[in-house]
């Protein structure tokens, strides 16, 4: 069976709610031939190839499938020209449904203009809007498989010795902290994750920075002020392999952190978070059960960096009795 799954683009956080979609895809076709393609790019083929390796058979990027009306008038695309037994589109634009629907395939799966387009039908009346994202791709494979699937399973990470000695504090005494998110106006000030770090440790908690490359203007900050970011040793990164940390992540009690990359590793490797939101939707970006959020718009504040360091403690209070 060949099956060809569509998504426009895939930064780390995109890439990396889908990769239990995929997963589960390829445990439901476990003999079939999975090609995975993007308009744009995917970190899924770079980044987070750890974690789909023997999953996903095949990458197509940069594959010409645009929200352009003349282009369906082009008679086929060059990149994507044999036939599939299956089609899974999970964006929902409708033009670069269209010609994605030209792809030769025998079944097509879309929501897109509420599934118009699709072979299938929401027959089973699931919600597709407004949802949590990865409830929305496990809704898809409900559909596709006919067989509802309540309960959305962690990553499974592979092993990684890299990270097997790094961290040897007892778990339930180790926070960490992730400071870091694709884009300022989604992080909370440093300096303020700075102060709930010295207070917890007052407390005897054991804090843990996890900076990625962005971040590495925090790290002489860090250092300095004596803790540790297991991630980097001599000023440079240890691994760039998503599932070093993703194994380190396993090693702590929870993470506080704002809407980025960095918490969907931590949650999809079970671990609980703090996550803090500015001008994203919690709705759709906080993993349910492993996601306890500060949307900081219900304070009345503009913009996350504003959030108040006595508010955030009353919160972090709260989440810490539930971890």
């Amino acid at each position: 069976m060949k099956i060809l799954v569509y998504s426009f683009n895939d930064k780390i956080g995109d890439g990396l709610q889908k990769v239990t979609f995929i997963q589960k895809l390829k445990e439901i076709y476990p003999q079939s031939h999975l090609t995975y393609s993007t308009t744009n790019t995917t970190t899924l083929k770079d980044t987070l190839g750890p974690l789909v390796e023997f999953y996903i058979d095949e990458f197509i990027e940069n594959n010409q499938i645009k929200s352009s009306f003349f282009d369906l008038f082009k008679k086929k695309n060059k990149f994507l020209v044999k036939k599939f037994d299956l089609i899974i589109d999970l964006q929902k634009v409708v033009l670069r449904t269209l010609n994605l629907k030209k792809v030769p395939h025998k079944s097509f799966f879309s929501t897109c203009a509420n599934f118009v387009f699709s072979d299938y039908k929401n027959d089973k009346d699931l919600i597709f809007k407004g949802i949590y994202i990865e409830r929305f791709y496990f809704n898809i494979l409900s559909l596709i498989a006919n067989n509802y699937f309540e309960k959305i399973p962690n990553i499974k990470i592979p092993k990684n010795k890299l990270s097997e000695n790094i961290i040897n504090t007892d778990k339930d005494t180790n926070i960490a902290i992730a400071p870091g998110a694709g884009d300022k106006i989604r992080q909370w000030d440093f300096k303020k994750y700075l102060e709930i770090a010295k207070d917890l440790r007052k407390k005897g908690f054991n804090i843990y920075f996890f900076l990625g490359p962005q971040e590495q203007e925090y790290l002489s900050l860090c250092l300095e002020n004596k803790f540790l970011c297991p991630e980097w040793k001599d000023g440079k990164m240890i691994s760039n392999n998503i599932t070093f940390t993703m194994k380190l992540a396993e090693k702590m009690k929870c993470l506080l952190c704002n809407d980025g990359g960095t918490a969907w590793m931590f949650e999809f490797a079970g671990v609980k978070t703090l996550k803090i939101f500015g001008v994203t939707d919690e709705r759709k970006f906080a993993r349910p059960g492993y996601c306890q959020t500060i949307q900081v718009k219900d304070y009345g504040i503009k913009e996350i960096k504003d959030f108040p360091v006595e508010t955030y403690k009353k919160n972090l209070n709260k989440f810490l009795e539930t971890v």
